[in-house]
């Protein structure tokens, strides 16, 4: 490291005073080259973040922490390094050559996809981030699987081995790119809060452009030893290895959107990490369910996976329309988990699942479940009848008809506008007519209401009916009445042959 320190002194100093610029006016601006989304979504691949970063930038502790505050949390699917620019001239010359980089922080996604600027705050940065890195993974990838194997040999030794398998009918060119991190520095490497940088990059193992035939495979192995490259303090547990791929698809990118410091962008297509003190990642889960359904209904679905190191378990379930679980857990390695999905329209859906431990190694994808949910039509507003006037005191019957366009069998609910209601009664045929009875304590006139919903959970609007039990009169009252006015009434005292 000592050979490097003046190219380092120069760099920060160029840099310096262009990022102190930078940051100044992007204080609570988090610059993001997209529009704003804030749901957590999964989507093609592993997002990708490569954090430009310096131990004396103030603002980029509030980078880093949102950085380490959201992989934490394991809502997202992504992973980052930090490049840490003033103390690593790998990292330094790779922002510069490569991003052409404009000043700190800066987090490039998915190799330009989107960029953040700038970070004002802990809360603001993960807001940013989590739409930039939703973003990244909603888009179309080439359907290319790294698989990465790593061993400790002993020492600072690591042996890597990296295999692409490329899926597409065409050929796949690209650049891969392995990168040895610390999960902790262990090298002294600071943020101004204090904190250890986290994800910290190192070196490249590989950094090669591949061009693999259709159908093909690329693969490559090495052994890597920190000691050879000033990294003797790494150790086993503390190291984490991150392999991206890219394709050679040109588009323009800008390390200061929207125009600023233009760099050429090509796009990561798969992502993947081995934590080599983590252990082993659970199995791929298991994906039970039913195979066809009706829009508006859910359904459950149980999703199972163990772990060799008897690791809790997480589950995160791509349900095929866009939307996702969330990581849900942990559960006990080897429990079943019943998570449930309600499908807002018709279609066919391929159901997948990854599992993840409590040291966020993951499984590969589940194979599919596939269930087809068709539309569902609810019952007509139901038809009540019944008497219109009754006492209170008495017991009434109330006939109630529907009928379900798809011959489903119906069940009525009943509201009988005194505060009480029946629970859902049933189940009938289409068309049948169901009855049920009720009593009023009290004269008023009510609006008894009913619904019905067929078997598959689709609900009517309301059906409505008025029943009063009008006040009356009595005999008694009535005499008294004619007697204090002995000159009124004079049709009905003839009627009543007074």
């Amino acid at each position: 490291m000592r050979k490097i320190l003046p190219f380092l002194v120069v760099g920060v100093l160029v840099l310096s005073g262009l990022g102190a610029s930078a940051l100044q006016t992007s204080q609570e601006n988090v610059k993001v080259d997209a529009a704003k989304e804030n749901s957590t979504q999964r989507g093609t691949h592993t997002a990708f973040g490569e954090y430009g970063t310096a131990t004396w930038c103030g603002y980029c502790r509030y980078a880093h922490g949102a950085l380490k505050e959201l992989y934490a949390e394991g809502q997202l699917d992504f992973n980052y390094v930090a490049l840490v620019c003033d103390k690593n001239s790998v990292a330094y010359s790779y922002a510069v050559s490569h991003f052409n980089l404009y000043g700190y922080p800066t987090v490039w996604w998915d190799g330009g996809y989107k960029v953040n600027v700038g970070a004002g705050s802990v809360p603001s940065a993960k807001a940013a981030y989590t739409t930039s890195i939703n973003q990244c993974v909603a888009r179309s990838v080439k359907d290319v699987d790294i698989i990465l194997d790593v061993n400790w040999i002993g020492g600072t030794e690591i042996q890597i081995d990296c295999t692409i398998d490329n899926n597409e009918a065409t050929t796949y060119g690209g650049t891969i790119r392995v990168y040895i991190t610390e999960k902790t520095s262990s090298m002294g490497w600071y943020d101004t809060a204090g904190a250890l940088y986290t994800h910290a990059f190192l070196d490249f193992a590989f950094n090669e452009a591949v061009s693999i035939p259709a159908s093909g495979t690329w693969s490559d192995s090495m052994n890597w030893v920190g000691s050879a490259h000033g990294y003797s303090s790494i150790t086993e547990s503390n190291t984490m290895v991150i392999a991206a791929v890219e394709n050679d698809e040109w588009h323009q990118g800008y390390s200061y959107p929207p125009s600023s410091n233009p760099f050429n962008a090509y796009y990561v297509d798969d992502c993947v990490t081995v934590d080599l003190g983590a252990g082993s990642a659970p199995s791929i889960p298991l994906v039970s369910g039913p195979t066809v359904g009706f829009v508006g209904t859910e359904y459950d679905f149980e999703v199972v996976s163990t772990d060799p190191d008897d690791d809790d378990v997480y589950y995160y379930v791509n349900w095929g329309d866009g939307t996702n679980s969330g990581w849900v857990g942990p559960y006990t390695s080897g429990a079943t988990k019943i998570i449930s999905k309600t499908y807002s329209a018709a279609g066919t859906y391929d159901i997948t699942a990854k599992a993840k431990d409590t040291n966020n190694l993951e499984s590969a994808w589940s194979d599919q479940l596939t269930i087809e949910i068709s539309g569902n039509e609810p019952p007509s507003i139901p038809d009540i009848s019944g008497p219109s006037k009754g006492k209170p005191g008495t017991s009434y019957k109330f006939d109630f008809v529907s009928t379900d366009s798809e011959s489903d069998e119906i069940y009525y609910y009943v509201d009988w506008g005194d505060g009480t209601y029946s629970e859902w009664l049933g189940p009938y045929a289409s068309g049948a007519t169901a009855s049920a009875s009720h009593m009023w304590s009290t004269k008023a006139t009510y609006l008894i209401k009913a619904k019905a919903k067929d078997q598959n959970g689709a609900e009517s609007d309301w059906g409505t009916f008025q029943f009063s039990t009008p006040r009356t009169v009595s005999f008694n009252t009535l005499m008294k009445i004619l007697e204090r006015y002995p000159h009124a009434f004079p049709i009905l005292r003839h009627l009543l042959g007074l």
